[in-house]
C-alpha cells in the first residue's frame, strides 16, 4: 500500500469517528432538549394547577358575603400573586 492509500485511509476512518462523534453529541443535544422540554411540562401543570387554585378562590370570593370577603379576598391574592410571581420566574430572562 502506498503512503497515499494509507493516509486516504487513515482520514477515511478519522472522517468516519468524528461523524460518530457528531451523532453522539447530537443525541446527548437531543436529550438535554427532551430533559429541557419535561421541565417547561412540569411549569406548565404548576401554573394549571396555581390557575386552577386561584379561579376556585376567585369564585369563592365572588360569592362571598359582606363580613367574609376581606378574608376571602386576602386567600384569592395570596393564590394569585403565587401564581403571578411563577410566571415571572418562567418568563425572566
Amino acid at each position: 500500500m502506498s503512503l497515499r492509500e494509507t493516509y486516504e485511509k487513515k482520514m477515511q476512518a478519522q472522517l468516519h469517528q468524528v461523524k460518530t462523534e457528531i451523532d453522539e453529541l447530537r443525541e446527548k443535544a437531543d436529550q438535554a432538549e427532551t430533559n429541557l422540554e419535561l421541565e417547561y411540562y412540569t411549569l406548565i401543570e404548576e401554573l394549571h394547577l396555581k390557575l386552577d387554585t386561584a379561579s376556585q378562590k376567585f369564585q369563592l370570593l365572588k360569592q362571598a358575603s359582606e363580613e367574609n370577603w376581606d378574608e376571602f379576598k386576602s386567600e384569592f391574592e395570596t393564590v394569585w400573586n403565587s401564581l403571578r410571581e411563577l410566571i415571572k420566574s418562567i418568563t425572566a430572562p
